[in-house]
């Protein structure tokens, strides 16, 4: 894939409200499950499992099996240009509303009360 192209994939990928949170989120704590992303930014778990595939679809997250789990987290290959533009686009929306509030919620998250819980 050219250069150009790569760059229009990771931008689409990244042009999304829910996207760009999921992609915050993991910029902060390495290692999310679905679960715990569900219930810091309140989407639907389909919905956010989609979100997650068009994003490692672009090369910006990976995953990894641990056990009950599959952890998503910002690809180690990623680009540093791409990883710089995701630190401005992060120090620029992190006073925003919802983006202090899922901040907020990370403090907090703990899968195994939460997968207890849903299960």
């Amino acid at each position: 894939m050219s250069k150009l192209k790569n760059n229009v994939k990771i931008i689409k990928a990244l042009a999304d409200e829910g996207r760009m949170r999921i992609v915050f989120l993991l910029y902060l704590k390495k290692g999310l499950c679905v679960c715990e992303i569900k219930e810091m930014i309140g989407l639907s778990q389909p919905t956010i499992s989609s979100h997650l595939r068009q994003l490692e679809s672009a090369g910006v997250v990976e995953s990894e099996k641990d056990g009950l789990w599959v952890n998503y987290r910002l690809s180690d290959d990623m680009d540093r240009d791409i990883k710089d533009m995701i630190n401005i686009l992060y120090t620029r929306a992190k006073e925003d509303g919802k983006v202090k509030d899922d901040m907020d919620k990370i403090k907090d998250i703990n899968r195994h009360r939460l997968c207890k819980r849903e299960g």
